[in-house]
């Protein structure tokens, strides 16, 4: 049986991954988001959050017993190798999440938003092998510092050092289907997004005879 047509969508930090995405879903379009389920995956009480407690210790919750995920963003600041450990935890279950919401999925295309989508694959599996087409949220390094300290508070030497860690502007349109520019307003961006809305929806159609 043909699966439907899947479209990852990618790109840095402060590049407007979400304004994307958020638009797609406004034309019915179902999302499936790997940063929402990484956030929301980790739950108070769940097998998974007892998992990184024993990897990790007590000190990863809060006094609430909820994940606290400002203890583990330092904690990684300070030990990168950890990112390693923690990722061998979170990883396959956020997959078989992923996996779910595509079996789940109705309309007749879905997107499949992944932030490290490309940085991810040299591994195997991966999730770009999801994916039918790749689409990159495209800006420039100024626009991405901009945006991320304005929306995380961030400091620019924080911002820029995640930048540093993520894959190259160059490396994501090595690997591009499709590229919409994120620089301008969100009228230029929508309006950027509805001729690759119309492309994506033939396409799945004839896929799907």
């Amino acid at each position: 049986m043909t699966h439907p047509l899947t479209i990852g969508v990618t790109g840095g930090i402060g590049s407007g991954k979400t304004a994307v995405t958020d638009w797609f879903a406004s034309q019915g379009i179902d999302v499936i988001d790997a940063d929402v389920i990484s956030r929301t995956i980790i739950k108070k009480g769940s097998a998974l959050l007892a998992s990184i407690r024993a990897e990790f210790g007590d000190w990863v919750l809060t006094a609430q017993g909820e994940y606290d995920r400002a203890a583990m963003r330092a904690h990684i600041v300070a030990n990168p190798h950890a990112i390693a450990r923690l990722n061998a935890l979170t990883h396959p279950a956020i997959r078989d999440e992923i996996m779910a919401q595509l079996a789940a999925s109705t309309s007749v295309y879905r997107i499949l938003s992944v932030p490290l989508l490309v940085e991810g694959m040299a591994k195997s599996p991966n999730l770009a092998e999801l994916c039918d087409r790749i689409l990159v949220v495209n800006v420039s390094r100024q626009t991405q510092i901009e945006r991320a300290s304005r929306r995380d508070g961030q400091s620019v030497q924080a911002i820029c050092a995640i930048i540093d860690k993520q894959a190259t502007p160059q490396e994501r349109l090595a690997v591009a289907d499709d590229v919409v520019d994120n620089e301008g307003s969100l009228a230029q961006l929508y309006a950027a997004l509805q001729p690759l809305h119309e492309r994506y929806l033939a396409l799945a159609k004839a896929r799907l005879g």
